[in-house]
């Protein structure tokens, strides 16, 4: 198999040199306020989740407000964490690869800053809408109607900045990366604007309904997201280590193969729906094997000569754990989908453990890897500014931890409560006992991603703080110098 160039190696030696500063201060505005809202909705989100976590084994836990009830809570965490911050986090590191690979500055910074903010004034609006009764009731698709129209012009927005950007790129032959960007930048508008056309606009009815839906929330979770964190994963790796890329022609198997089949899926099984449909999704969800192990080969030969080095760097830990974490996510949904499994563990938490481990293990940890890079260059290029070790360290930990404890507490009481179920001596109620130890395990895990966040937010602060302080120095020493 051809070794292919690092990302550092793409461009041609005449493109190296323009300015690396002008690129960063171009992105500098939009992509903070991307970043620092972002990590700001997935605090919010993760204490969505800890709340919703709580009522299962403590039901009378702020029970006297319809605005907490587990159904509002649940629905705003999912809001939040998809829309307030896998969204726009995926936009800011996929616009940030576009000008780097590119090597051109950001196209219309203010049009994408103004983007910026409309998205989250939706996303405001609509997660205080599910607070007060207005979801739709679709799996993550609770954003209220009144604010669809706003979130998919906020996108355009950003989304044109980008593919202008593309289009002034100066770099010639294109990287891995670009290729998932771009992917990602397309999937998202076209599964959105079907599914609020479908379900909220000119809703269809029936079975066709919650195909709609289904099909919405596997393409989101499976194609936008996989795309947009493969795409920080194949550059940063190779970046960091280094080291050139494998071979493009695996990565480009993962990409089409990604694109083509994993959009296939989420009919679950025992849908109301011809059975071909099921069995199509089935097919499709298996055959996403083909990107699992595409991905796999070719970062097993990137990474096999560094692996003592893997964890030296905190945005490298990061981004190999969460793609760690994408493989075997991966592999839980095929193996959740073959018959003689989905028999026993449809309908239970099986199903939720591998959307809990794809969400917060392989996109968020991917993310953070990425902006643990990204930030200082952002606010300074020269004398980039340095992240509190120790919080560091803190976050990685706490969030680890607490995506892995969750994810096998809801996996290993999702095979149990399959088991109870399919026995008819079990009642119903006493399934539901039996899984509170599980819950309760899941519970701990959700409150680790919380303390996780708080550090990471800590240290966003203490950047800021930092980068602010150089500043107002080199101010104040320009000025002295001007007086004198």
């Amino acid at each position: 198999m051809r070794v292919s160039a690092s990302p550092a190696q793409t461009a041609p030696r005449s493109a190296a040199p323009p300015g690396r500063v002008e690129i960063e201060a171009s992105c500098r505005a939009p992509l903070l306020v991307l970043f620092g809202g972002g990590v700001l909705w997935l605090f919010i989100a993760s204490l969505f989740a800890l709340v919703a976590s709580l009522k299962f084994h403590n039901p009378r836990f702020m029970a006297d407000e319809p605005y907490w009830t587990y159904g509002r809570v649940h629905a705003a965490h999912l809001t939040a964490l998809l829309y307030g911050f896998a969204v726009p986090v995926a936009l800011g590191v996929g616009l940030w690869l576009l000008c780097r690979l590119g090597r051109a500055p950001l196209a219309a910074p203010y049009v994408a800053a103004l983007g910026v903010v409309i998205w989250n004034c939706a996303v405001t609006i609509g997660v205080i809408g599910i607070l007060c009764g207005g979801g739709t009731g679709f799996e993550s698709f609770e954003m209220p109607g009144y604010v669809a129209g706003l979130l998919l012009a906020g996108y355009l927005l950003i989304a044109l900045c980008g593919a202008v950007t593309f289009h002034l790129r100066a770099a010639g032959r294109l990287y891995p990366s670009q290729w998932f960007v771009l992917g990602a930048l397309f999937w998202f508008p076209w599964i959105f604007s079907t599914a609020a056309m479908m379900l909220l606009f000119m809703p269809v009815r029936g079975v066709v309904q919650a195909s709609v839906a289904w099909w919405f929330a596997h393409n989101f979770n499976t194609v936008f997201l996989g795309f947009a964190g493969l795409a920080s994963i194949f550059y940063f790796i190779p970046k960091l280590l280094g080291r050139p890329l494998h071979s493009y022609h695996l990565a480009g198997l993962a990409f089409w193969t990604l694109a083509l089949f994993g959009s296939w899926g989420g009919i679950p099984d025992g849908a109301p729906v011809p059975a071909w449909i099921v069995s199509m999704g089935v097919v499709g969800t298996v055959l996403t094997a083909v990107p699992l192990l595409a991905v796999a080969l070719n970062f097993c030969h990137t990474v096999r000569q560094d692996l003592n080095t893997l964890d030296a760097n905190p945005a490298l830990r990061f981004t190999y754990v969460g793609l760690i974490f994408w493989l075997i996510a991966g592999a839980h949904q095929i193996v959740g989908v073959l018959p003689h499994v989905s028999e026993l563990t449809n309908f239970t938490w099986f199903a939720v453990a591998q959307k809990e481990l794809f969400q917060y293990g392989f996109f968020t940890l991917t993310m953070f890897g990425a902006i643990y890079y990204i930030t200082p260059l952002l606010l300074d290029k020269e004398r980039p500014p340095v992240w509190a070790a120790i919080l560091v360290k803190w976050h990685f930990w706490l969030t680890f931890i607490g995506v892995l404890i969750s994810y096998l507490a809801l996996a290993v009481g999702g095979v149990g409560q399959g088991i109870y179920l399919s026995d008819a001596k079990y009642l119903f109620p006493q399934i539901m006992k039996a899984t509170l130890v599980t819950l309760r395990v899941s519970t701990l895990g959700d409150l680790l991603i919380v303390a996780g966040t708080i550090c990471f937010l800590l240290n966003f602060a203490l950047l800021l703080a930092q980068s602010a302080y150089r500043c107002w120095a080199d101010y104040g020493a320009g000025a002295r110098k001007e007086r004198r």
